[in-house]
């Protein structure tokens, strides 16, 4: 300790005296000791930025002269992409009026509401009808001079409730319980025998391969139907190829995944509109050969309201047998209409 200074250490050094053997203690100054790296020292005085930045610059110097190729693709990946912040800074009020008038010439959530229901795969709707029954335009679905050429008069004309069975070209076991129930009955609703024929064609429509969509005569033929009920189909539920004909001159069509979509949608309210408003997905599943996930999914889409019930309930009210032996969902056609918000991924 100093003796003028009682508080305060004092550094001394100690020399060696190899002669004599001994050490010297001598008074020394104080010295600041700090680690300095050489590669820094001529940026002493220039910002920390500019140091980061010589940095970055000279390791990418190294990467692009030793590094691997997938590497470099890298460092000049991040060269590409680095931002300017000077540039930005200078900027600010261009960037900041660009955002303004961009922002102000954006939709709002009601025009995106509106444009989402309009593209939806659906027939004509009423938003905010109560009544389930009027809710979609039967007539869109069905137009009455369509109607008048499906050929019902050797299904209605007969005693015989089985009759359906050798005249109508289905595999839905939907179409064939409703054509059994109407045709028992003493004086069959005509309209509704309509539908469930036009429902056979859908079905049959919904299985047939773009290949023979290509053939307008072979499609007539495959759907046992009139040559304007193929039309009113081509037209409604299909998408005509530009540049291309059928063989007999007509226009060609295909499906899409979109007209497909609105093929089952078109299927699932005549399904609703036959059986009091009411669809099992697990029927429209089985009918269709589709999941019952995606079963349900069609009928949401359409405004549907899902309810869980019970399978001794799904066996009273179906005939498939894939579907009977087990619990699931049905759905509700309910108004006023709700949809579900549209999917980022689609279907």
């Amino acid at each position: 300790m100093c003796p003028q200074r009682p508080r305060c250490s004092e550094y001394l050094i100690g020399v060696y005296d190899a002669t004599t053997d001994s050490v010297t203690f001598r008074p020394a100054p104080y010295v600041r000791v700090t680690s300095s790296i050489k590669s820094l020292k001529d940026a002493r005085g220039v910002a920390d930025r500019d140091i980061s930045t010589r940095l970055m610059q000279a390791r990418t110097e190294l990467g692009e002269a030793f590094d691997s190729k997938k590497r470099r693709t890298q460092i000049r990946a991040e060269e590409r992409n680095k931002i300017d912040m000077d540039r930005v800074k200078s900027n600010v009020a261009v960037i900041g009026a660009s955002i303004e008038q961009r922002a102000s010439s954006m939709p709002l959530a009601q025009a995106l509401k509106d444009a989402e229901n309009v593209n939806r795969p659906v027939l004509k709707y009423n938003p905010e009808i109560s009544v389930a029954a009027e809710i979609y335009d039967m007539e869109d679905v069905l137009p009455r001079s369509v109607a008048g050429h499906i050929n019902i008069a050797s299904l209605t004309a007969s005693m015989d409730p089985e009759v359906y069975k050798s005249k109508v070209s289905s595999r839905s076991l939907f179409v064939k319980k409703k054509l059994k129930h109407l045709l028992s009955q003493p004086k069959p609703d005509s309209y509704q025998v309509h539908c469930v024929l036009y429902l056979s064609y859908l079905m049959r429509l919904n299985m047939t391969s773009n290949k023979q969509l290509a053939n307008r005569e072979a499609c007539i033929k495959s759907l046992c139907c009139a040559p304007e009920v193929i039309d009113t189909l081509f037209d409604k539920l299909a998408e005509c190829v530009a540049g291309y004909v059928s063989p007999d001159g007509s226009p060609m069509y295909k499906k899409t995944p979109a007209t497909e979509n609105k093929l089952v949608c078109y299927m699932s309210v005549l399904m609703l509109s036959l059986n009091n408003w009411v669809l099992y997905p697990a029927e429209l599943a089985g009918d269709l050969g589709i999941p019952d996930k995606k079963a349900e999914k069609f009928l949401a889409s359409i405004g549907c309201k899902l309810e869980t019930v019970t399978a001794a309930e799904v066996a009273a009210q179906t005939l498939n047998k894939r579907t009977a032996s087990r619990s699931g969902k049905k759905a509700v056609l309910k108004g006023p209409i709700k949809f579900p918000k549209a999917s980022l991924h689609g279907n």
